[in-house]
Protein backbone atom coordinates (compact mmCIF):
# COMPACT_ATOMS: atom_id res chain seq x y z
CA UNK A 1 0.00 0.00 0.00
CA UNK A 2 2.89 2.47 0.90
CA UNK A 3 4.16 2.17 -2.77
CA UNK A 4 1.04 3.00 -4.41
CA UNK A 5 0.64 5.36 -1.88
CA UNK A 6 3.45 7.42 -2.96
CA UNK A 7 2.16 6.85 -7.25
CA UNK A 8 -0.76 8.94 -5.80
CA UNK A 9 0.92 11.26 -4.80
CA UNK A 10 3.66 11.92 -7.63
CA UNK A 11 0.27 11.87 -9.56
CA UNK A 12 -0.91 14.68 -7.22
CA UNK A 13 0.33 18.53 -7.36
CA UNK A 14 0.78 19.66 -3.82
CA UNK A 15 -2.21 22.00 -4.04
CA UNK A 16 -4.53 19.14 -5.30
CA UNK A 17 -3.33 16.98 -2.34
CA UNK A 18 -4.00 20.06 0.33
CA UNK A 19 -7.53 20.68 -1.29
CA UNK A 20 -8.27 17.06 -0.53
CA UNK A 21 -6.72 17.65 3.05
CA UNK A 22 -8.98 20.45 3.54
CA UNK A 23 -11.88 19.02 2.26
CA UNK A 24 -11.69 16.30 4.60
CA UNK A 25 -11.35 18.00 7.41
CA UNK A 26 -14.05 20.73 6.49
CA UNK A 27 -16.36 17.21 5.64
CA UNK A 28 -15.16 16.17 9.04
CA UNK A 29 -16.35 19.40 11.20
CA UNK A 30 -19.62 20.57 9.26
CA UNK A 31 -20.82 17.52 7.64
CA UNK A 32 -20.86 18.88 4.67
CA UNK A 33 -19.17 19.54 1.04
CA UNK A 34 -17.59 23.16 0.90
CA UNK A 35 -18.25 25.45 -1.87
CA UNK A 36 -15.65 26.22 -3.89
CA UNK A 37 -15.46 30.06 -2.58
CA UNK A 38 -14.75 28.19 0.70
CA UNK A 39 -12.01 25.86 -0.49
CA UNK A 40 -10.42 28.92 -2.35
CA UNK A 41 -10.81 31.19 0.96
CA UNK A 42 -9.61 28.33 2.98
CA UNK A 43 -6.53 28.03 1.03
CA UNK A 44 -6.49 31.22 0.93
CA UNK A 45 -6.33 31.42 -2.85
CA UNK A 46 -8.12 34.85 -4.01
CA UNK A 47 -10.32 33.07 -6.64
CA UNK A 48 -12.55 30.53 -6.74
CA UNK A 49 -12.02 30.54 -10.43
CA UNK A 50 -8.14 28.76 -9.26
CA UNK A 51 -9.59 26.45 -7.07
CA UNK A 52 -12.45 25.23 -10.08
CA UNK A 53 -9.14 24.48 -12.27
CA UNK A 54 -7.84 22.15 -9.39
CA UNK A 55 -11.54 20.07 -8.87
CA UNK A 56 -11.42 19.92 -12.46
CA UNK A 57 -8.22 18.25 -12.66
CA UNK A 58 -9.01 15.93 -9.31
CA UNK A 59 -12.08 14.95 -11.29
CA UNK A 60 -10.30 13.74 -14.27
CA UNK A 61 -7.79 11.81 -11.87
CA UNK A 62 -11.11 10.05 -10.32
CA UNK A 63 -10.85 12.05 -6.39
CA UNK A 64 -13.50 13.80 -6.83
CA UNK A 65 -17.25 13.51 -8.92
CA UNK A 66 -19.47 16.26 -9.54
CA UNK A 67 -23.07 15.75 -8.00
CA UNK A 68 -25.66 18.15 -8.95
CA UNK A 69 -24.50 21.17 -10.86
CA UNK A 70 -27.16 23.27 -9.56
CA UNK A 71 -26.22 23.15 -6.30
CA UNK A 72 -22.76 25.09 -4.97
CA UNK A 73 -21.80 22.06 -2.90
CA UNK A 74 -22.17 19.64 -5.68
CA UNK A 75 -18.49 17.50 -4.76
CA UNK A 76 -18.70 14.08 -3.55
CA UNK A 77 -15.72 11.87 -2.77
CA UNK A 78 -14.61 8.66 -4.61
CA UNK A 79 -13.38 5.42 -3.49
CA UNK A 80 -9.68 6.54 -4.85
CA UNK A 81 -10.13 9.79 -2.75
CA UNK A 82 -11.26 8.32 0.32
CA UNK A 83 -8.37 5.07 0.07
CA UNK A 84 -5.66 7.65 -0.57
CA UNK A 85 -6.87 9.76 2.00
CA UNK A 86 -6.99 6.56 4.58
CA UNK A 87 -3.69 5.15 3.40
CA UNK A 88 -1.92 8.81 4.51
CA UNK A 89 -3.77 7.95 8.15
CA UNK A 90 -3.25 4.48 8.19
CA UNK A 91 0.47 4.85 7.27
CA UNK A 92 1.33 8.09 9.04
CA UNK A 93 2.78 9.80 6.34
CA UNK A 94 4.19 13.22 6.34
CA UNK A 95 2.21 14.74 3.75
CA UNK A 96 3.74 17.89 5.08
CA UNK A 97 7.44 16.92 3.85
CA UNK A 98 6.16 15.91 0.18
CA UNK A 99 4.13 19.18 0.02
CA UNK A 100 7.42 21.59 1.05
CA UNK A 101 9.55 19.27 -1.20
CA UNK A 102 7.37 20.53 -4.08
CA UNK A 103 6.40 23.77 -3.14
CA UNK A 104 6.19 26.20 -0.32
CA UNK A 105 3.82 28.81 0.28
CA UNK A 106 1.79 30.25 3.37
CA UNK A 107 -0.81 29.97 1.27
CA UNK A 108 -1.11 26.15 1.46
CA UNK A 109 -1.44 26.27 4.70
CA UNK A 110 -5.34 25.10 5.19
CA UNK A 111 -7.64 27.27 7.47
CA UNK A 112 -11.23 25.90 8.36
CA UNK A 113 -13.23 28.74 8.51
CA UNK A 114 -14.62 29.50 11.83
CA UNK A 115 -18.22 27.41 12.90
CA UNK A 116 -19.83 30.23 14.18
CA UNK A 117 -20.45 34.16 13.60
CA UNK A 118 -21.05 36.86 16.15
CA UNK A 119 -24.51 39.16 15.72
CA UNK A 120 -25.40 41.71 17.88
CA UNK A 121 -27.99 41.47 20.69
CA UNK A 122 -30.20 44.56 20.11
CA UNK A 123 -32.48 43.75 23.40
CA UNK A 124 -35.92 42.38 23.56
CA UNK A 125 -39.20 42.24 21.67
CA UNK A 126 -42.75 41.95 22.80
CA UNK A 127 -44.50 38.56 20.87
CA UNK A 128 -47.41 40.16 22.45
CA UNK A 129 -48.71 43.67 22.66
CA UNK A 130 -46.03 46.25 21.14
CA UNK A 131 -43.15 47.17 23.94
CA UNK A 132 -39.89 49.43 23.45
CA UNK A 133 -36.95 47.87 22.65
CA UNK A 134 -33.51 48.59 24.82
CA UNK A 135 -30.59 48.77 22.51
CA UNK A 136 -27.32 46.72 24.54
CA UNK A 137 -23.76 46.41 23.62
CA UNK A 138 -23.78 42.30 23.87
CA UNK A 139 -23.18 39.86 20.99
CA UNK A 140 -24.25 36.56 20.64
CA UNK A 141 -21.94 33.24 18.88
CA UNK A 142 -24.61 31.68 16.15
CA UNK A 143 -23.92 28.71 14.13
CA UNK A 144 -22.58 30.08 10.85
CA UNK A 145 -24.99 27.30 8.68
CA UNK A 146 -27.82 29.88 9.76
CA UNK A 147 -26.15 32.58 7.36
CA UNK A 148 -25.53 29.69 4.68
CA UNK A 149 -27.08 32.50 1.61
CA UNK A 150 -25.19 34.72 2.32
CA UNK A 151 -22.02 34.00 4.11
CA UNK A 152 -20.09 33.32 0.84
CA UNK A 153 -20.75 36.84 0.02
CA UNK A 154 -20.00 38.69 3.32
CA UNK A 155 -17.31 39.26 5.86
CA UNK A 156 -17.70 38.53 9.80
CA UNK A 157 -17.93 42.16 10.01
CA UNK A 158 -20.35 43.14 7.39
CA UNK A 159 -22.78 39.96 8.46
CA UNK A 160 -22.56 41.75 11.91
CA UNK A 161 -24.11 44.81 9.78
CA UNK A 162 -26.88 42.58 8.33
CA UNK A 163 -28.43 41.07 11.17
CA UNK A 164 -29.11 41.30 14.50
CA UNK A 165 -30.57 39.09 17.57
CA UNK A 166 -33.63 39.67 20.25
CA UNK A 167 -34.81 38.07 23.00
CA UNK A 168 -38.60 37.29 22.59
CA UNK A 169 -40.91 38.44 25.45
CA UNK A 170 -44.58 37.14 25.50
CA UNK A 171 -46.47 34.12 23.67
CA UNK A 172 -48.52 35.56 20.69
CA UNK A 173 -46.18 33.48 17.77
CA UNK A 174 -46.42 30.61 19.80
CA UNK A 175 -48.38 28.81 16.67
CA UNK A 176 -45.31 29.53 14.69
CA UNK A 177 -42.94 28.15 17.04
CA UNK A 178 -41.61 31.13 18.81
CA UNK A 179 -41.59 31.11 22.60
CA UNK A 180 -40.80 33.35 24.98
CA UNK A 181 -36.59 33.75 25.95
CA UNK A 182 -36.60 32.25 22.58
CA UNK A 183 -33.63 34.31 20.41
CA UNK A 184 -34.49 35.45 17.07
CA UNK A 185 -32.33 36.48 14.57
CA UNK A 186 -33.84 38.96 12.06
CA UNK A 187 -32.20 40.39 8.71
CA UNK A 188 -32.05 44.37 8.48
CA UNK A 189 -34.43 45.11 6.20
CA UNK A 190 -37.37 47.65 5.57
CA UNK A 191 -39.23 45.78 2.77
CA UNK A 192 -40.80 42.17 3.30
CA UNK A 193 -42.81 39.53 1.72
CA UNK A 194 -46.54 38.92 2.76
CA UNK A 195 -46.39 36.41 5.27
CA UNK A 196 -43.43 37.09 6.15
CA UNK A 197 -42.58 37.32 10.36
CA UNK A 198 -40.91 40.71 11.03
CA UNK A 199 -39.91 43.16 13.67
CA UNK A 200 -41.76 45.92 13.63
CA UNK A 201 -42.16 49.85 14.50
CA UNK A 202 -45.48 51.11 15.80
CA UNK A 203 -45.87 54.54 16.77
CA UNK A 204 -42.88 53.88 18.36
CA UNK A 205 -42.80 50.72 19.85
CA UNK A 206 -41.36 47.52 18.44
CA UNK A 207 -43.49 44.11 18.05
CA UNK A 208 -43.09 40.54 16.22
CA UNK A 209 -45.46 39.45 14.05
CA UNK A 210 -46.32 38.17 10.61
CA UNK A 211 -46.64 41.02 8.30
CA UNK A 212 -50.01 40.66 5.94
CA UNK A 213 -52.10 42.84 3.73
CA UNK A 214 -55.92 42.46 3.32
CA UNK A 215 -57.42 44.76 0.48
CA UNK A 216 -53.72 46.92 0.56
CA UNK A 217 -53.98 47.65 4.09
CA UNK A 218 -51.31 46.58 6.22
CA UNK A 219 -51.89 44.42 9.49
CA UNK A 220 -49.70 42.87 11.55
CA UNK A 221 -50.92 39.07 12.64
CA UNK A 222 -50.31 37.14 15.77
CA UNK A 223 -49.70 33.54 16.18
CA UNK A 224 -52.23 33.09 18.60
CA UNK A 225 -55.88 33.18 18.96
CA UNK A 226 -55.72 34.83 22.50
CA UNK A 227 -54.25 37.71 20.77
CA UNK A 228 -55.73 40.91 18.17
CA UNK A 229 -54.87 41.38 14.97
CA UNK A 230 -53.17 44.59 14.82
CA UNK A 231 -53.84 47.30 11.97
CA UNK A 232 -51.79 49.79 10.80
CA UNK A 233 -53.66 52.88 9.85
CA UNK A 234 -52.73 55.60 7.63
CA UNK A 235 -51.46 58.05 10.21
CA UNK A 236 -49.38 55.45 12.21
CA UNK A 237 -45.91 55.34 12.58
CA UNK A 238 -44.94 52.15 10.78
CA UNK A 239 -41.57 51.02 9.79
CA UNK A 240 -40.25 47.44 9.14
CA UNK A 241 -36.96 46.76 11.05
CA UNK A 242 -36.20 43.33 10.22
CA UNK A 243 -36.95 39.89 8.69
CA UNK A 244 -37.11 37.09 10.57
CA UNK A 245 -34.27 34.29 9.29
CA UNK A 246 -33.45 32.24 12.05
CA UNK A 247 -34.61 31.10 15.88
CA UNK A 248 -32.45 29.82 18.57
CA UNK A 249 -33.64 28.20 21.74
CA UNK A 250 -32.37 27.59 25.30
CA UNK A 251 -33.67 25.42 27.42
CA UNK A 252 -32.89 25.43 31.21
Amino acid sequence: MFGSLFLEMANLTPKQILILEWIERYLGQFHTMPSRREIAEGLGLSSPATIQQHIEALEKKGFLKRGDARESRALQWTGRSKKFLASIHAEGVDVDLHRQSQQSSPHLVPQVPESRWNVPMLGTIAAGYPIEVYPDAQSVSLPLDLFAKVKESVTPEQLAEQFYALTVRGDSMIDEGIFPNDWVVLRRGTQAKVGDTVAALLNGEATLKKFMKTKGNVELHPANPNYPVIPVGKHDRFEIQGILVGLIRRYA
